[in-house]
């Protein structure tokens, strides 16, 4: 039978702050997703980071399927599921080629329609949002028609007459381009379709998976449309050969040897000779089709195992090199998942088999392109330590009504709701310097700098008080305030430092926000509670409590090192000391010393 082959075409939205979609495809596999997050919800992992990691499971579950049948290939499904929070809806679609055969699935809502000859039909649509029910289907392709999967937002955007019209173009990249118009008329990042055109061989008589899902009422005429048109009809079972049929075959055959209770009649007459022939060398076949059946089972189990690893790493690894000079941080999270990928699963694999020597082969280019290997995955030892009682810590440790600290050479200056006050380093003593007249609402961090005090308030932006004669007045720092109701923290060297709880960074020098990304962060922030630099160094630190870290990168981006310790997932506050190569931090009202 002449293979198949299948010409297909994408169709993305761009993503929002509460929705992403994305399409996918590797081998036969083709998919079209959307990720949503709930109202109201705002701390999440990305939904990015949630989509590549559900299409990562998605690929190491299904590549490694002997037996690719709508039930293998539904349950890989749910297995694939499993990581993502229930704040999230998921809406997903799936197609699956096995030569001229076709298994449909769909998770949540979402539509698939098919265009044969002139006709148009609806072959599968899911309208609940839930991802417990997978519907399914299957049937059998016929040459030239044209598959369209589409997530629920996609199918109500797009009106049934525009797609009719760009069906009528036919190939899969012309119907995208005239789709996509109508598509990006609407803001919605929960927007996805793929368009498969499949060109293959005559219709068989049979296929061999039954449909698990009943057609809905208005899906029974176009199903009934396309069985007049010989496409997904009723399914039958093919007939099969076993090899304990064979085995029982040759259990019925007598061998022509007589025999009595003194000797064996060892005589053979022409026809016995023949017929003994004939079984030795079924015998022979049977046990060459069993050596050869075992050769097979290893070798797809090998050939499974390398398609989990090699298409998903090498996917990675080509995406990085093209974002290399666009994005370089995307492209440095490209090859960490690629590295990631191989170095989880490498040792799966035979190590003399040619798929081995493939798969070590492309780690290879994958760590010349990371670069000398950064040792950022250990544990760098702690040790608990005391400190003066006037300095930054040991007054974070017993002023618990504090929003925020810092300090300067020769004060600790604290912000509450009520006041702003300053603890003497030299003496311990204690002094309000300002008084909260309804100034700031919900303040979370206070940094001197050159005499003066600035804080962030989450409703009204950064206030700047200046000093003049013993006293503060009040003016805004920020030239456009921006949305700081998610601001964690601020630190302050010759430009304003503002950290987000998203882990995102903004950077701003005279009032006005400069262009700034860390590059070469191998998993994004989760949970950051803290920033710190200030004028005497050269980096910024950032306390990462989600990831037990803390994250070291210069002043223009660049990542320099990361330190983990178990302690800092309940940290609560921190300082560096390049001079004397150390870290100290505040957790679980205990002061700790960590060495740079």
């Amino acid at each position: 039978m002449s293979k198949s082959n299948l010409a297909y075409a994408k169709l993305t939205a761009t993503p929002t702050d509460t929705a992403w979609s994305q399409v996918y495809n590797a081998g036969n596999l083709f998919a079209c997703l959307s990720l949503t997050l709930s109202e109201g919800e705002s701390e999440q992992d990305s939904l990015q980071a949630l989509g590549k990691e559900l299409f990562n499971n998605l690929e190491a579950e299904f590549f490694t399927l002997t037996d690719k049948n709508l039930e293998t290939i539904k349950e890989a499904i749910q297995k694939s599921l499993k990581h993502i929070p229930e704040s999230v809806t998921v809406n997903f679609c799936l197609a699956f080629f096995k030569t001229n055969l076709l298994y449909l699935f769909i998770v949540g809502r979402g539509r698939i329609i098919m265009k044969r000859g002139d006709k148009l039909g609806l072959l599968l649509e899911q309208k609940e949002e839930t991802t417990e029910a997978i519907k399914t289907a299957s049937g059998i392709l016929q040459n030239n028609d044209t598959i369209i999967l589409e997530t629920s937002q996609f199918a109500k955007n797009i009106s049934e007459k525009q797609i009719s019209e760009a069906l009528q173009l036919e190939l899969p990249n012309d119907i995208a381009d005239t789709l996509s118009v109508h598509m990006h008329e609407k803001m919605d990042g929960d927007q996805a379709a793929i368009i498969v055109t499949y060109h293959g061989a005559p219709t068989p008589a049979y296929v061999v998976d039954q449909a698990t899902e009943e057609p809905e009422e208005d899906a029974l005429e176009d199903e009934e449309l396309l069985e007049e048109e010989q496409g997904f009809p009723p399914e039958k079972k093919a007939p099969s050969f076993s090899l304990s049929g064979l085995v029982n075959l040759l259990a019925k055959i007598k061998l022509p040897f007589r025999s009595n209770s003194r000797h064996i009649d060892l005589r053979l007459n022409h026809r016995k000779k023949i017929f003994l022939s004939v079984t030795i060398i079924i015998l022979v076949l049977l046990v060459a089709s069993i050596y050869l059946t075992k050769q097979k089972q290893a070798a797809d189990k090998i050939n499974a195992v390398f398609q989990a690893i090699y298409p998903s790493a090498s996917k990675n690894y080509d995406e990085g090199v093209s974002l290399k000079s666009l994005n370089p941080d995307l492209s440095r999270e490209d090859f960490l998942q690629a590295e990631k990928t191989i170095k989880e699963n490498q040792n799966k694999l035979p190590k003399d088999s040619k798929e081995a020597k493939q798969v070590a082969e492309l780690l290879s280019k994958i760590e010349t392109e990371l670069g000398p290997a950064l040792d950022n995955s250990n544990t760098t030892p702690v040790k608990e330590v005391t400190v003066e009682d006037n300095s930054l810590l040991a007054v974070a440790k017993t002023t618990k009504d504090a929003l925020g600290l810092s300090q300067d050479d020769d004060n600790i200056y604290y912000v509450t709701t009520e006041a702003v006050a300053a603890v003497s380093k030299a003496d311990g003593k204690k002094k309000e310097l300002i008084k909260n007249n309804k100034d700031w609402q919900q303040a979370a961090s206070i940094v001197p700098y050159q005499g003066n005090l600035y804080i962030l308030d989450q409703k009204d932006g950064i206030l700047k008080y200046v000093r003049s004669a013993g006293e503060y007045s009040k003016s805004p720092y920020l030239k456009t305030s921006p949305d700081l109701s998610k601001a964690v923290a601020m630190a302050i060297d010759s430009s304003v430092w503002l950290l987000f709880s998203d882990g995102s960074i903004k950077k701003y020098t005279r009032g006005n926000e400069d262009s700034f990304s860390i590059k070469g962060l191998d998993k994004p922030f989760k949970a950051p509670i803290k920033i710190y630099t200030n004028k005497d160094i050269n980096n910024v630190y950032i306390l990462d409590r989600g990831n037990s870290r803390i994250v070291k990168f210069a002043t223009d981006g660049s990542f320099q090192a990361q330190y983990n310790a178990s302690i800092l997932r309940s940290a609560k506050d921190f300082e560096v000391n390049e001079k004397d190569k150390k870290i100290l931090i505040l957790s679980n009202d205990k002061i700790w010393e960590l060495g740079l």
